[in-house]
């Protein structure tokens, strides 16, 4: 018979294991405080605090089952990330050496009262602008690489491939037609002020990187990001997810960066990648369905596509 001291050494063995997570973020944010050039560890604390509730999202199915799809979805914006900039210049310098665009906003989104968002510069202190500097920096990837992430530790492949469809995947396709025939600069660039993100930047590096503003891609994968975080159980990360990306929002206007006009058609771009990415799942879902149905021979339960289908099946 087990005695009451034994209940308790039984728990105290299972505290860790239950908490392993919150160990390790515990652990993370120890660093973050006492590590010189703390700035620098800020992303730390932002992750530690997105999957602080993470146990609230897990799934129940084994690591060894998830692993054979959860590796290669989380590989996959990394590796987004470490090979697709340089391209997208490319196609940049091709867009501004090749074509002309077909129509100029500058003028008339200058001519729209309010449009240049002084409203939201009211307010500035110091400290205020280096926060949103840091911000909108790391306001392009942070937003999508932290869900994914985190999704991998819920063990959940279904809202890893919806963060990163919905965001970049789709975003690049839908907003690449603008880019090509719209013409619209930052506006600090328009308005002749400073770079309110004191890049310093040449002429030929302004040329490049204050283009393209039309609709503000910041806004769109960042408004994507936090729609798709209220789907998730944990009311921490809600709330911190939906803090942060408000703030990189905020910060394309605080630091002049976009128009009013580019958040709101980035608002706009980003239900629709989000509807978009719904539509594409559940048609992924009819038709491996159709595909692999139960008396199909070639349907084997390991393989990573019924264990996608099955969390496709619970979310819905």
């Amino acid at each position: 018979m087990i005695s009451s001291s034994d209940f308790r050494t039984i728990r105290s063995l299972e505290w860790p294991t239950k908490n392993i997570y919150k160990l390790c973020f515990t652990l993370i944010i120890l660093f973050s405080i006492f590590a010189p050039n703390r700035p620098a560890h800020y992303v730390y604390l932002l992750l530690t605090a997105a999957c602080w509730g993470v146990q609230n999202d897990l799934s129940a199915i084994s690591w060894k089952r998830f692993l054979k799809i959860g590796i290669p979805l989380v590989m996959f914006p990394i590796l987004l990330w470490r090979y697709f900039p340089p391209i997208w210049n490319e196609v940049v310098y091709w867009q501004l050496g090749t074509r002309v665009h077909l129509i100029d906003l500058n003028n008339l989104f200058r001519s729209i009262p309010g449009n240049d968002g002084w409203m939201f510069r009211i307010f500035q202190t110091p400290w205020l602008t280096d926060y949103f500097r840091w911000i909108y920096a790391n306001g392009f990837t942070l937003p999508v690489l932290i869900p994914v992430f985190r999704s991998f530790l819920a063990k959940d492949s279904l809202k890893m491939i919806r963060y990163s469809l919905s965001a970049h995947v789709l975003q690049f396709i839908l907003i690449f037609p603008f880019y090509l025939t719209i013409h619209v600069n930052e506006v600090w660039y328009v308005l002749g002020q400073p770079d309110g993100m004191a890049r310093n930047l040449s002429a030929a590096d302004a040329a490049v990187v204050v283009v393209n503003c039309f609709p503000s891609m910041h806004t769109s994968v960042a408004f994507a990001m936090l729609l798709l975080a209220w789907r998730e159980k944990d009311k921490l990360f809600r709330w911190v997810w939906t803090i942060f990306c408000l703030s990189i929002i905020y910060s394309t206007l605080y630091l002049e960066i976009h128009w009013v006009t580019d958040v709101i058609a980035g608002i706009f771009l980003a239900i629709a990648a989000v509807k978009l990415g719904d539509w594409i799942i559940r048609a992924f879902s009819l038709k491996m369905n159709k595909t692999y149905e139960p008396n199909n021979n070639s349907h084997h339960e390991s393989a990573p596509y019924s264990l996608l289908l099955n969390q496709i099946k619970e979310a819905d």
